[in-house]
């Protein structure tokens, strides 16, 4: 039996982002680029979302707006610009963390 695809709403808790990491794909992101009114995705924003998946993997937390901006070299109002909906809500979202505590 063939193994129904979900869609990216089953895939999202009721906050938007990803019930599991697992389940994260470069298309995912896309399609939460698109939802979430950011993009399009363009090579610094994956060098974001790269960097903030390799710091949880590593850490089991989201990094803070600085050191993504040590990281990458990219200053801070120009990551806001790339994520104005916030580098939680934005970078992390489409990177397929959960969403971080405290987070409204």
């Amino acid at each position: 039996m063939a193994e129904s695809v979900k869609t990216l709403e089953e895939m999202e808790n009721e906050d938007g982002f990803l019930k599991e990491m697992s389940s994260w794909s470069r298309e995912i992101a896309e399609e939460l680029a698109r939802k979430n009114n950011i993009g399009p995705l363009i090579d610094d924003h994956w060098k974001i979302i790269e960097f903030v998946q390799k710091f949880y993997r590593t850490h089991g937390r989201g990094p803070s707006i600085v050191r993504i901006s040590r990281q990458t070299g990219f200053k801070s109002d120009y990551i806001c610009h790339l994520f104005p909906c916030g580098v939680a809500k934005g970078a992390y979202r489409l990177a397929g963390l959960p969403k971080p505590h405290g987070c409204l």
